[in-house]
Formats: structure tokens, sequence, C-alpha cells
């Protein structure tokens, strides 16, 4: 049998072959996902909002699955990044940060791992979204004591409107016990400050102690795994912002707005963490 054309192409002009072009390296599970480490005790992570087709994975079909959702959080990523751009110009610091760039239709991260995906070559996408955000978490428990992680999220329920989901205060139980309600809802946290600049937050902040959060949006797996009742002791919020808040021509003052509320609560209620 005769040499494979490509080796005898090889052999027969060296000089050639070295011109060639080398083939490009197949993309990593980690080219998927956008992580940023932080000098701050602020996470932020973004699962859908990508829009990249996941190689030899295919779609999922969810049988079984109650809430089955595979729609794109549409312009999530892009506020993400301006929100991130917009707090290291206030606090002069970096957060956190973990965005997803892989379409939701092949995995989603924001479901445990057992219903997240359907095919086993997504698993390293999976992990390549989540192992960075425990590390994350566990360094800023480490370094400062504790934190907050925001969960960006879309909604098209409450088109004009931002919901809460912390799992009806589960997932901020430190926070709680610490600052008490005042830093989950108060003029000086996060969400209590997008109300005082105009934006409808559900559950109000004047509501009762014993308002429910809207029941389709009271935090998924991100904020129940890493929220502050668990070992990570991370406090967590899932922030739903409607479909009018995100559109291409507000998605820019939404995360201007927002940084500067995080830049409020963490004047408030994080500048003092050891270090």
């Amino acid at each position: 049998m005769g040499r494979p054309f490509s080796a005898a192409f090889a052999l027969l002009f060296p000089a050639l072959a070295a011109l060639a072009p080398a083939a490009p390296d197949a993309p990593k599970p980690t080219d998927f996902v956008t992580v940023q480490k932080g000098t701050l005790p602020i996470i932020i992570s973004a699962p859908h909002g990508g829009r990249k087709k996941v190689p030899d994975v295919p779609e999922r079909v969810g049988t079984g699955l109650a809430n089955f959702q595979t729609v794109r959080d549409e312009n999530t990523a892009e506020l993400v990044e301006k929100l991130v751009a917009e707090i290291e110009k206030s606090l002069e610091a970096k957060p956190w940060v973990v965005i997803a760039r892989f379409e939701r239709k092949y995995l989603d991260v924001n479901r445990s791992r057992e219903q997240a995906y359907e095919s086993d070559k997504a698993k390293p996408y999976y992990d390549a979204f989540h192992d960075p955000i425990a590390a994350a978490c566990k360094a800023v428990k480490e370094k400062y004591g504790h934190g907050i992680l925001l969960d960006i999220h879309g909604q098209s329920v409450y088109q004009g409107s931002i919901c809460r989901g912390t799992q009806n205060l589960k997932t901020v139980k430190l926070l709680k016990d610490r600052e008490g309600l005042a830093a989950i809802r108060g003029k000086n946290s996060v969400l209590g400050r997008m109300e005082k600049a105009g934006y409808k937050i559900m559950p109000p902040g004047d509501s009762e102690e014993t308002a429910k959060e809207e029941p389709q949006f009271t935090g998924g797996h991100i904020v129940a795994n890493y929220g502050s009742h668990t070992a990570f002791a991370i406090d967590a919020i899932q922030v739903e912002l409607g479909t009018n808040l995100r559109a291409r021509d507000q998605y820019a003052t939404t995360a201007k707005d927002l940084a500067d509320a995080i830049g409020a609560f963490y004047n408030a209620y994080l500048k003092d963490a050891k270090k």
C-alpha cells in the first residue's frame, strides 16, 4: 500500500510543506466560557446569553424535565460585559466574572448536572462554567469572609421589571443575619438602589417581609448551589431582567444603573470586609 498523499507530499516537497498553514486547533470547552479573576468580593455570572454552537453535542429534548427551556436570554452576555466595565471604572477594581458563550439548547448550566445535559460530551462545558464560579466563591470567602454573587438572567413575563430570585431569602441567609433585610431590599441594597432609580422590582422593597418572590423566578441551580446557606457561604441573587431592560438600545443604560447599584451595595456592606 502506498504512502498517504500528505506524507508523500511532505517528503518530496519539504519546503512547500513547511509553508503550508497548520490545521487550526480544535476548540476547547474553556473557549466557550469567558472567565475573569477578580479583586473584589463581587462575582457576576451569565449562564444563558451564549450564541456558540457546541461541536458534537446534540440539542437537548428535555424528556421528563419540568420547565424545560432552550431559548437564549437575549443580550445578557453583552449587558454583563458592559456591567463589568462600569464596575471596574467606578470601583477601580475587578469583579469575578463567568459568562457562558455556548447556546443554552446544548446544555443549561443553571440546572444540576443530572438535568443540565443529555450527552456526556457536554460535561466538559458544564465544568468549564461551574469550576471558575466555585473557585471564585472559595477565593472570595477566604480573602474577604463574605461576598455577593449576582446571577444575571432575562425574562419576558414582566418586560419592564426586575425579579429577585433568592429562593425567598434562603440564598442570602448570611447577609440577612449579618445586616438585616435592609441589605436585601433597602436603599443601599442592589435591587433597592435600582428601585430608587426608577426600576420596578418584584417583590418591591416596601412589601411585607413575608412577601414571596415570583414562583418562576425564585432562583435556579446557580444561586441554590453557591448561596450563603451552603458551605460556599456567598450571598447569591438571581437577577431576572425584563425584555425591555435588555433591548439593544437600552441594555447599556441598565448595565450602568446596575453598576451604580452594585457600587452602593459594596460601599455599604462589602467595603470593610477583611482583606
